[in-house]
Formats: structure tokens, sequence, C-alpha cells
């Protein structure tokens, strides 16, 4: 009698609901119908992709380029698919994917894939000038701290996702203490390769559209930019007086702070901006040390920087 009660009860309310039919009886026989989401993927020495989502998933459809791709038989939150030959270093591939989860309710995705350079070299970001002038314009000073190839690097003016810009860098081997110099935003008709005794600096022009932030802002340097990419170095830089999200002056600048504290690339304060001028730069204390902080840098007067050579530790020092 309880049941025939409540079928009447539903077929009298509907009509009448304010809400959607469909989502009533969802909601009445707890239904889900919201579909898996992708919360990130990694690809793994280059034959492996690495999927985590919103809940438990089977995977439906798997296609990437003519490779073979084999994916679990299981609903998992987080999966492997395995192909059946690597990506190659430095190419891109698409993978195209169907996500299931349990109710029924799919997602699909088309995840672009970089094959990772599996003999990279390790670099520092060793100085740093955001507050460029025609004479003196923005630039990137990266010192190679193990042999290898800069294949797959990136470099941003944040997290990827809040980057206004994104250089990747072209394939140059680089043997250990070799320097790349990056002209941010301009184009200069120096010499590609300057040569320093045994070692040698690169100079390189990334173009992007606009200049650095001056004030509040970070330098991120990705060694591979699957997913939410694997970053190698960071620099986060504040001015003491700023007082929007949190200190950190705008929603670029907290968000990418956040990420890179997060994952651990970052501790402490962020570097003091309130010195750095058009004609002094931000350096890294030599011999380069990485303590992820702001203890690892020194602000110097232009005429001391060094970009294309070792820092000289010439601190500024107000009057």
């Amino acid at each position: 009698m309880r049941r025939l009660f409540l079928f009447i009860l539903i077929i009298v309310l509907l009509p009448s609901c304010p809400i959607e039919n469909d989502e009533f009886i969802d909601a009445l026989f707890n239904k889900d119908r919201i579909p898996p989401v992708l919360n990130d993927y990694e690809l793994i020495e280059n034959r492996i992709c690495h999927l985590k989502f919103s809940e438990n998933v089977m995977i439906t459809e798997a296609k990437i380029a003519d490779m073979n791709v084999n994916a679990p038989s299981s609903y998992l939150k987080s999966l492997n698919l395995e192909f059946d030959k690597p990506i190659e270093s430095g190419k891109e591939e698409t993978l195209f994917i169907t996500a299931e989860d349990k109710s029924g309710n799919t997602s699909r995705y088309a995840l672009c894939l970089s094959g990772i350079n599996l003999n990279q070299a390790e670099l520092l970001i060793t100085e740093l000038s955001v507050k460029g002038t025609e004479q003196s314009p923005d630039r990137i000073e990266l010192t190679c701290t193990k042999s290898g190839s800069l294949l797959g690097y990136a470099l941003t003016d944040a997290i990827l996702g809040y980057e206004s810009f994104r250089y990747y860098m072209p394939d140059i081997y680089l043997y250990k203490n070799d320097i790349i110099v990056i002209y941010w935003d301009r184009c200069d008709s120096l010499e590609n390769t300057l040569f320093r005794d045994s070692e040698k600096t690169y100079y390189l022009f990334a173009k992007a559209p606009e200049t650095l932030i001056s004030t509040n802002g970070s330098v991120v340097l990705y060694n591979h930019t699957n997913g939410k990419g694997k970053i190698e170095d960071a620099v986060l830089y504040n001015s003491s007086d700023a007082v929007n999200n949190n200190g950190y002056g705008n929603k670029k600048s907290e968000e990418s702070a956040k990420y890179i504290i997060s994952i651990e690339q970052w501790n402490g304060e962020s570097v003091k901006s309130d010195q750095i001028t058009s004609s002094r730069t931000l350096a890294r204390y030599y011999p380069y040390e990485d303590s992820n902080s702001a203890d690892d840098f020194y602000i110097t007067k232009a005429r001391n920087s060094t970009f294309g050579y070792p820092n000289t530790n010439v601190k500024y020092e107000p009057l």
C-alpha cells in the first residue's frame, strides 16, 4: 500500500515540479548524472599516460596515432594507459580518450602529449631582469648544472594555465656550466653564441608580446609541459606593500605562488622586488645553490650584473 501511494504521489508531482523532471527522478532515486572529470595527467617514460579522475572510471576508448593502447578493464580513479611504443622525444601526439563512470556518465578528452627528453640537461635560474628598458631589456639567465639537451624545456611567467606567454627552447646540447641568456620580449642583433674558455653562453630570443610583470610575479622553468607540467626551477618576487590577493598583488601571482610552494619548489617569502629597478637586477649567489627560497638571491646594480657570465656576488647596498 505504501509503495502504491508513493507511485501515485510521483505521478501527481511530476507535471507541477519546478525543476526538470529528469532531475527530480534522479534526486528521488539518488542517481548520479555528473560526468567524470580528468583532474591531471602525466606522461611517464614516453609510453605510459597516467590519468587521475574525480571518481572511479573505466576507459572505454583510447586512441593515439598508430599505436595500440592497453587500458585497465576495471573502474579506477587513478590509472595507466600503456602504449605499445614510445612517443619520440620532442614529438607531439594527441591521445583521445572516453571515460565512463559506474552510473554510465561519460566524458571525452583530447590530450596533447609531448615526448619527454630522457637525456635532458639540469638548469637553474641564475639571474633575472624584470624592469627592463630599451638599453637593458628583460632577460632570464639559466646555468647548466648537469650536461644534457634543452629539448622539452619551457619558460613561462606563471604556472601553466595562468601564463601570458610560454617559450619552448630549441634542441641545444649543453655541458655543465654553459649559460643561456633569454631575451624575453625583444629580438637583438647579438651573436647566438659566446665562447668563455671551455664553456659557452647561448643567446636566445623568446619574442614575448609583452614584458615580464615588474613588481608582483614569477618566472617558472618547466622541463616538460604535459598535464600540469614538471617544474625544474622557479623564482617568486613581490612588492612588500602588496595587499591584494593575500599579499601577492594579483591572482596570477597568487595562484602561481600557492602551487609552486605546494610542490616544494619554493618555501618562505618571495624575493622582495622593492629595490629592483631598471638599473638593478636579481642574481643568485655564486657558487650556485638551490634552497628554493629568497635566501638564494641578492639584488645587484646593472653595472655589476653578469648576464652570460658567472655571478660576482656584489650586492646592492642602499645608502
